[in-house]
């Protein structure tokens, strides 16, 4: 054999050997560093350093690393990323801190100190190792590793809070829907109370809005959650309920209805006003949080629906289609502006003239003077009567 080719030998079996050195010495660093004492120094810093961890056992928060920094360990040691299994073993442990309470910021605080103790234990090892190349190699794997991990800690953390959060959100529903209902247990008011923040001392306003005219149950809870302590939507029955403090602001520009304040232990009063108050503002389209005790004429108009059939045909029954349309929103206008001709002619974008032309028409083909009280009434309650009827046009 020649000398070229005795060369080519020789280098084909260095390059061959030191991927093989390199191994070696990476397993020998690696089995040099005791997790057991890594884990028990990080546990003591941590629940020394971190107040959310304080009183937490640091033997058990020990037992808790090694179960993530075992896997990191496996991974640096074959040279490989984490498997399916172990990143699921990473999520479940941020899954564990959420359900211990611990929040994410002080969970990332203990991932650092725990990876600062592994890595100052690393180093070390590769210090006394004297092996420069295999130490920047571990080092680079270290880190990356410990990006992948707490990427899927954090994942877990997150998902576990989500459940949390979406959990306890149901449980208030569940409480807000019972207590405003009167179907939740005396002996439970107390705890109910305290869990939706409420003083059993307060006396609160229920609320009742329905979506309609173009508003999504989600625009309804919009509107209402400024002015409320506590809400509850529910899509099934296609409303939502607050709680109320004081009576709504007319800035809420929605049909809605307001009960009596009573104490949280008999909201089921309120409640049942509230939706009474609701049915009166969608049928008269009052845009507006109403109480049904200021509104006697409407709930009469809706209680008593044969009298406003024989009103309309006293009122506007010498009159059909289009007519009997322009002149009933003409009626409207009219009393609505207590008489005041310039005034209703102004919201009907008529001539004053034009608009006490039919006023005048009106007198003639049925005796009905708005200007006197009794027949104003009797227009007012056949006017609402179309409304709340679907046939005010």
């Amino acid at each position: 054999m020649d000398k070229a080719a005795g060369g080519a030998a020789d280098r084909a079996v260095d390059e061959g050997a030191e991927p093989a050195a390199a191994r070696d010495q990476r397993t020998r660093v690696l089995a040099a560093l005791s997790l057991e004492d890594i884990a028990a120094a990080a546990a003591a810093t941590v629940v020394r350093e971190i107040p959310a961890y304080h009183g937490q056992d640091p033997e058990q928060v020990r037992a808790e690393l090694l179960v993530v920094l075992a896997p990191v360990l496996a991974s640096l040691r074959e040279g490989r990323g984490a498997t399916a299994g172990e990143q699921r073993e990473f999520a479940a442990f941020g899954s564990l801190r959420a359900e211990q309470g611990i929040g994410l910021e002080a969970l990332l605080e203990a991932f650092r100190l725990t990876t600062r103790r592994a890595f100052d234990a690393l180093y070390e090892q590769i210090r006394r190792a004297d092996a420069p190349q295999t130490g920047l190699e571990l080092a680079r794997d270290f880190w990356d590793g410990c990006d992948r991990v707490s990427a899927a800690v954090v994942q877990g953390h997150r998902k576990r809070d989500l459940e949390k959060a979406r959990a306890a959100q149901e449980h208030r529903t569940l409480l807000l829907r019972q207590l405003v209902t009167g179907d939740l247990p005396t002996d439970y008011l107390a705890t109910a109370a305290a869990a939706l923040g409420l003083d059993l001392r307060t006396e609160y306003h229920v609320c009742h809005a329905r979506p309609g005219a173009g508003r999504t149950i989600g625009a309804v809870e919009w509107a209402l959650r400024p002015h409320t302590v506590a809400l509850l939507a529910e899509p099934g029955a296609d409303r939502v309920i607050g709680l109320a403090v004081r009576p709504l602001p007319a800035a809420v520009a929605l049909p809605a209805g307001l009960g009596p304040a009573r104490p949280p232990g008999r909201l089921r009063e309120s409640l049942a006003e509230a939706e009474r108050a609701d049915e009166l503002a969608v049928a008269f389209a009052l845009n507006r949080c109403v109480r049904a005790e200021k509104l006697p004429l409407h709930r009469a108009v809706l209680t008593l629906p044969a009298v406003g059939g024989q009103l309309v045909e006293r009122c506007f029954g010498h009159t059909t289609g289009e007519r009997r349309t322009t002149l009933v929103r003409t009626v409207d206008a009219y009393l609505a502006a207590d008489a005041n001709a310039e005034q209703a002619a102004a919201a009907l974008f008529v001539h004053p003239n034009t608009l006490r032309y039919r006023i005048r028409g009106l007198t003639v083909a049925t005796g009905l003077d708005p200007a006197r009280t009794e027949d104003a009434l009797a227009l007012w309650w056949a006017v609402r009567h179309l409304q709340a009827t679907g046939q005010l046009g």
